[in-house]
C-alpha cells in the first residue's frame, strides 16, 4: 500500500507561499497528533540553546507556555491546517497542535493532551518566532515548517511503538539514533512533495545540517550536522526509489539505516 493520498492540492500554500504572505501575527492551535518524552538538548555548556526538534517530559513547564490561537494571517492559518490534516492521514496519528510565544526557541512533542483537545494523541508544539524564521528563511520556507512537524510526528510513532522506541534508544548512550531515525522519516514524508524534483528538497535539508552539534557524549546529542543531513536524504530517497512504499516500511528501513550506518558511540 502507498503513502495516504493528499486530497488537498499538495498543501503547495504552505510550501511555496511568498515572502509577503509568510509574516506570522499571533499563533495557532489546531486538533492532530503526537507523544515524545525525551528531554530537549542541552549543551556541553550547561546552557539551552535555540535547538529545534526534540521532545519534551515533565521537567518542562509546558503550563508556562503563552499558548496562542490564531496567526491573524488566514492563508497561513489555512496552509498550517491542511498541512496537519495530511500529515495526520500519512502518519495515521491525531495529536493537538499549538502555536506557543516566548519561552525557549523550538519545536517538540509531548504525551501531555491539553485540556483543550481532549482525546488527541498528545500534542505537538511550535514556537512562534522560530516557526516565522522558518517561513521567512527562504522562498520555500514552508518546506522546513513541514519538515519539521513531520520530525515530530516520527516521534510520535516511535513513542506509539514501544520496541521500536527501546531499540533504538538502547542503541545508543544519547537520544541520537532516535533523532535521526526521526529525519529519516521526515524525509521519506517530504519525498510525497518533493519525489519528482529533488533539488526543491534543499532548502529543509540545510537547515536539518544546521541543527546538529557534535557534543558527542550529552544525552541530548542529536547526531552531527552531517550525520543529521545524510539521514534526512536517505528518507527522501527511500521514497523516491520505493514509491509505493508505506510509513511501516520506511520506519523499518529508517531503523536499519540508522543503526548501521552511523556510529553508536
Amino acid at each position: 500500500m502507498g503513502p495516504v493520498p493528499d486530497p488537498f492540492p499538495v498543501t503547495n500554500m504552505l510550501l511555496e507561499l511568498p515572502v509577503s504572505m509568510r509574516r506570522v501575527g499571533s499563533a495557532l492551535a489546531l486538533s492532530l497528533a503526537s507523544i515524545l518524552t525525551m528531554t530537549c538538548s542541552v549543551h556541553a555548556d550547561g546552557h539551552d540553546h535555540s535547538v529545534v526538534l526534540c521532545g519534551t517530559d515533565a521537567g518542562f513547564d509546558l503550563q508556562s507556555l503563552n499558548i496562542l490561537s490564531g496567526t491573524g494571517t488566514p492563508s497561513i492559518d489555512q496552509a498550517l491546517v491542511q498541512e496537519l490534516q495530511a500529515q495526520s492521514r500519512f502518519f495515521r496519528l491525531r495529536p493537538a497542535f499549538f502555536v506557543y510565544s516566548g519561552g525557549i526557541q523550538n519545536a517538540m512533542a509531548t504525551p501531555e493532551v491539553f485540556p483543550q483537545t481532549p482525546g488527541t494523541d498528545g500534542t505537538v508544539l511550535y514556537q512562534l518566532d522560530l516557526l516565522t524564521e522558518h517561513l521567512n528563511s527562504a522562498y520555500y520556507g514552508g518546506s522546513i515548517v513541514a519538515g519539521v512537524i513531520a520530525h515530530e510526528f516520527a516521534h510520535i510513532i516511535q513513542f506509539s511503538d514501544p520496541a521500536l522506541y527501546r531499540r533504538l534508544s538502547k542503541a545508543h548512550s544519547t537520544v541520537k539514533f532516535l533523532e535521526l531515525h526521526a529525519d529519516f522519516i521526515a524525509g521519506y514524508y517530504m519525498g510525497t512533495k518533493f519525489g519528482h524534483k529533488p533539488e526543491d528538497l534543499e532548502t529543509l535539508a540545510r537547515k536539518i545540517f544546521e541543527l546538529g552539534d557534535n557534543n558527542f557524549t550529552n544525552v541530548g546529542h542529536h547526531g552531527t550536522p552531517q550525520e543529521r543531513h545524510v539521514a534526512l536524504r536517505a528518507g527522501f530517497r527511500f521514497y523516491t526509489t520505493n514509491p509505493d512504499s508505506d510509513i511501516s516500511a520506511a520506519l523499518t528501513e529508517g531503523e536499519a539505516f540508522v543503526t548501521s550506518v552511523f556510529p553508536d558511540f
